[in-house]
C-alpha cells in the first residue's frame, strides 16, 4: 500500500452501541442509518432532506448536524478516511463506490481494501498509544464527526514521527548514550548500588546484603506480588566466559527462579540456553536508569 493521504478524516460509529462493528470490520463495509430520509438522500435532494429534519427536530442546529452527517456518508470519496474504535484498536478505511440501500432502509458503503487496524508498516494502532486529541472523538454523541487531528492521524498511519516527537527521541537517544558512558565512570561499588536502586524502582525488593556476603550473589531479590526470588550478578566488565561461569553456578542454586546478569563494559553474547537468565547489557542498563528516574543521580555520582 502506498502512503496514506486524505482530504478529510471522519469518525463513524458503526451502529448504536457498536451493533454493526463486528460485521462491518469483517466484511470491510460501512453502515449508516438515518432511514427516515433514505429516498431523498439517494436522489441527492438535500433540500428535501434538510426540510424533513428541521421539522422532525424542531431545532435548526440539530437538523443541520443531522444533514451534515448524512451528506458526509453519501458524498465522501476515496480520498476520505473513516476511522472507528473497536477491540482496543483504531480501525481506518477509505470508502469506495456509491451508497447501497438495504432492505431495512439503512445504508451500506464498500471500502477500498477493507478496514485496517495497523499502520502501513504493520504497527497495531492500539488505543493506549494514541493521543487523547484523537481519542476524544469517541465522546461524540452523533454518528459521524470530523477528526480535527488530521496531521497526527496521517503521521500515525504512515509510521512518521511528528517533528516534536522526532526532536524528543533524538534528545532521549543522546541522554541514553550519555548514561552508558557515565556508568563506565562509576566505581564497582557505585555501579552495584545503582543497579540495586534500579531494581527497587522496578518493584523488586532486596532481601540480601549488597556486596560480598555470599560468594556468588551480589543482590538477592524478591518480587512481592508473586513471591519470585532472583539474584542479580553485577559486573563492571564482562565477557562470555564470565557469563558461562555464572550460568553454571545458577544451575546449582534451586532457591532462585531467575538470574539477572548486569554489566556496563564488554561484549557478551547469549546462546539462549538458559531461559531464566536475563542479560542486561549497557544499553538496556541505560534505559532502565532513565525509566527509573536515576539519570540525575548518575550524573551527580560522577561529577
Amino acid at each position: 500500500m502506498t502512503k496514506v493521504i486524505a482530504s478529510k478524516p471522519y469518525y463513524i460509529k458503526l451502529g448504536m452501541g457498536g451493533e454493526w462493528e463486528a460485521k462491518c470490520l469483517m466484511e470491510g463495509t460501512l453502515r449508516f442509518d438515518y432511514h427516515q430520509t433514505s429516498s431523498e438522500a439517494l436522489r441527492g435532494d438535500w433540500q428535501a432532506v434538510s426540510n424533513f429534519w428541521r421539522e422532525f427536530r424542531n431545532d435548526k442546529g440539530a437538523a443541520t448536524r443531522d444533514v451534515n452527517q448524512i451528506r458526509i456518508f453519501f458524498e465522501a470519496d476515496e480520498t476520505t478516511i473513516f476511522i472507528t474504535f473497536a477491540r482496543g484498536l483504531l480501525h481506518w478505511c477509505h470508502p469506495k463506490g456509491s451508497v447501497e440501500p438495504l432492505p431495512d432502509r439503512t445504508h451500506l458503503r464498500r471500502t477500498e481494501n477493507g478496514w485496517h487496524s495497523t499502520s502501513l508498516g504493520g504497527t497495531p494502532l492500539t488505543t493506549d498509544r494514541l493521543s487523547g486529541h484523537l481519542l476524544k472523538v469517541q465522546m461524540f454523541q452523533g454518528t459521524i464527526c470530523e477528526v480535527k487531528a488530521l496531521d497526527y492521524l496521517l503521521h500515525k498511519l504512515n509510521d512518521e514521527l511528528l517533528p516534536e516527537v522526532a526532536a524528543a527521541e533524538e534528545a532521549e537517544s543522546a541522554l541514553l548514550n550519555a548514561n552508558t558512558r557515565l556508568m563506565q565512570l562509576l566505581t564497582w561499588q557505585d555501579f552495584e548500588l545503582l543497579v540495586d536502586l534500579v531494581f527497587s524502582a522496578s518493584g523488586w525488593r532486596r532481601i540480601g546484603v549488597v556486596g560480598k556476603a555470599q560468594k556468588t550473589v551480589d543482590i538477592e531479590l524478591v518480587l512481592p506480588t508473586t513471591g519470585e526470588r532472583a539474584f542479580v550478578q553485577v559486573k563492571s566488565e564482562a565477557n562470555n566466559a564470565s557469563l558461562a561461569d555464572y550460568k553454571a553456578r545458577f544451575a546449582e542454586m534451586p532457591n532462585y527462579g531467575r538470574m539477572f546478569f548486569v554489566w556496563h563494559t564488554g561484549e557478551v553474547t547469549d546462546d539462549g540456553s538458559s531461559a531464566n537468565v536475563t542479560l542486561i547489557d549497557p544499553k538496556l542498563s541505560s534505559r532502565m536508569v532513565l525509566d527509573a528516574g536515576l539519570s540525575s543521580w548518575l550524573r551527580e555520582k560522577v561529577s
